[in-house]
């Protein structure tokens, strides 16, 4: 792994789930029982996810999240603390569960998730906003939809009135409220998030375009509309820009996002341009899922630059 240090400061807020992944020829539809070919435990949940991709490419990331009172706990510090970034915003609550997914993937590599949230719900405003402002620099700060909404919105927005950037991957997509939306930074939903949040059908880069221009109107400052092998669109005040995603034998697309928005942050962090960092986050997430699992598939800042120089991009 990378130790290079960038110097501009991430926080990224957000979930931690131990994971369970079964891999079979299908998924299994309502009421269905198929047989799974194999499965591992691994470390997930969307805002760890994105603080590990951030830490791989070098940045200098905190990540605030809570976990409960179990064995799942006791190894995500594990995990935490042999990659170097355990600290003091992972907090533990006494009797409660530590969130947990099943994540169930197909041979072509789709997944179908269901997330137990526990500890997560738990995480408070002032757990994420107040050693935020207490560390000075801070770039950008990151937020999923995996905690309390609620709690999300207000920390964004109070971060934001502060003048810290921040960035939102609104997944699991709820409805936000309009307030929110001026408070955001950059914005990253995928094709079907977009879709939910925006109402507009998302099939092509058109329709992400379409979609982008509404998130602005909105209020937001830069919205990226990522749609897997099918591209990314970037809309912001003056770049208008589709961006082609690399072609990979897939095997296992969990958590390509949230390591396309880690790497994305890390990325500025260091003082790339947006659509140079766009097109890194996107190499990133394409190397992930030719892997099985998202710690385990999260590539290094030299994964990244192998993969560049190889194919000359």
């Amino acid at each position: 792994m990378n130790t290079k240090s960038i110097s501009k400061k991430i926080i990224i807020a957000g979930s931690y789930n131990a994971g369970i992944f079964m891999m079979g020829k299908v998924i299994p539809g309502i009421g269905e029982t198929v047989v799974s070919d194999s499965y591992f435990a691994g470390a997930g949940g969307k805002g760890s996810n994105q603080a590990i991709a951030a830490k791989f490419q070098g940045a200098d990331v905190r990540f605030i999240g809570k976990l409960g009172d179990d064995s799942y706990a006791n190894d995500a510090i594990k995990m935490y603390q042999s990659i170097g970034m355990y600290n003091d915003t992972i907090y533990r609550q006494e009797g409660a569960n530590t969130g947990l997914g099943i994540i169930f993937i197909d041979q072509a590599g789709n997944n179908s998730i269901m997330v137990c949230p526990g500890a997560n719900l738990n995480l408070t405003v002032d757990e994420i906003v107040n050693p935020v402002l207490a560390d000075e620099g801070v770039y950008i700060a990151g937020f999923q939809l995996e905690n309390d909404v609620s709690v999300v919105c207000e920390s964004i927005r109070k971060l934001h009135e502060a003048g810290i950037r921040t960035l939102l991957d609104p997944a699991p997509a709820v409805l936000l409220p309009d307030w929110v939306y001026p408070c955001i930074t950059i914005l990253k939903p995928n094709e079907h998030e977009a879709g939910l949040l925006s109402s507009i059908k998302i099939n092509n880069p058109e329709d992400a375009f379409r979609a982008g221009d509404w998130f602005l109107n909105k209020g937001v400052e830069t919205a990226i509309i990522t749609m897997g092998e099918n591209g990314t669109v970037v809309c912001g005040k003056d770049v208008r820009q589709y961006i082609e995603t690399p072609k990979v034998d897939v095997i296992d697309t969990t958590g390509a996002g949230d390591i396309f928005s880690g790497s994305l942050m890390a990325t500025l962090a260091e003082g790339k341009e947006l659509i140079e960092a766009v097109k890194y986050a996107n190499i990133a997430a394409s190397i992930s899922v030719t892997q099985k699992g998202v710690y385990e598939a999260t590539p290094t800042r030299e994964d990244v630059e192998s993969y560049i120089k190889k194919f000359s991009l």
